[in-house]
């Protein structure tokens, strides 16, 4: 297995918020998670030319821009098979008895969820879409660890009710019930990608896994709190392609992390293979990936 987390440094435009790319390669099959320009898009077609696949599963994280724009284009290029993300209609009731709002309809939760979540529902004639709850096993080595169904379903009810607050553990409740994916190496390596997820949704996750994506690019706050429960042999990559964007990795360089082994998109493409894992790093200076 080879995961590739691609950087936005050579693009047209690398000061913009390129976002996520990353392509999970276990040589029979292809699994994109996220996608957030049409650039990464290109890349990540021209990267199935070279190495012969027709088809690629993607899962996508959450609807935000930054990990969504590319994939209309990899639609019009006919290379996904399925999508693999949250598909809240399939909730409405079990969401409107969540809802503390008398005056809310089936329908109009209907109508409150496709708004909310328009750019998923743009999609559904033109793929496949597989639900995280129940579609766990995206391929062999690879499967969905969370948001778990209530953590989500409060969540989004909380979001529906106009009334309350669109924050959630510190982040907007689109980013905290991100959809994490778990990617097995074997010999207990497990790297988990976690999109923009709050701490909440994936602090049982952290603490099995030896490889993480910091969660909303770097966030600081976010960073620390898997530092605290976490030891100095693991890994970390952050995909963050200008360094300041929304979370953001401008404040996480300048802290300077002791003993903690950081790989940046900003720097260029990283990857983690099965050797990474291997690899012995200094515990007590602050280590930048390249």
């Amino acid at each position: 297995m080879v995961v590739r987390f691609f950087s936005a440094r050579n693009y047209s435009d690398s000061s913009k918020n390129n976002g996520d790319c990353i392509l999970l390669d276990s040589g029979t099959e292809l699994v994109i998670y996220d996608c957030g320009c049409e650039e990464h898009a290109r890349r990540v077609v021209q990267y199935m030319d070279t190495h012969g696949f027709k088809k690629a599963k993607l899962v996508l994280s959450h609807n935000d821009a930054d990990h969504f724009d590319g994939i209309p284009y990899l639609i019009e290029h006919g290379v996904l098979s399925e999508v693999y993300t949250l598909l809240l209609l399939k909730y409405k009731d079990e969401l409107l008895d969540r809802v503390n709002d008398k005056r809310r309809t089936r329908e109009s939760i209907a109508n409150r969820i496709a708004e909310i979540y328009n750019n998923i529902y743009s999609l559904s004639a033109q793929v496949e879409l597989k639900d995280i709850f129940t579609d766990t096993a995206v391929s062999a080595g690879v499967s969905i660890p969370g948001p778990g169904k209530e953590y989500s379903l409060n969540a989004v009810a909380k979001r529906i009710d106009s009334r309350e607050s669109d924050l959630i553990d510190k982040e907007t409740i689109v980013n905290a019930v991100s959809t994490q994916l778990s990617v097995d190496f074997g010999s207990g390596n497990r790297l988990l990608l976690t999109g923009d997820s709050s701490f909440t949704a994936i602090e049982d996750s952290v603490k099995s896994h030896s490889a993480i994506q910091l969660p909303h690019h770097g966030k600081l706050e976010q960073a620390e709190k898997i530092f605290a429960c976490k030891n100095n042999s693991t890994i970390y990559y952050v995909s963050d392609n200008t360094g300041n964007s929304n979370g953001g990795s401008d404040n996480l360089k300048a802290m300077h992390p002791r003993g903690h082994v950081i790989f940046y998109t900003e720097n260029g493409d990283q990857t983690c293979t099965a050797s990474s894992f291997g690899t012995t790093y200094p515990v007590r200076s602050y280590f930048y990936g390249f």
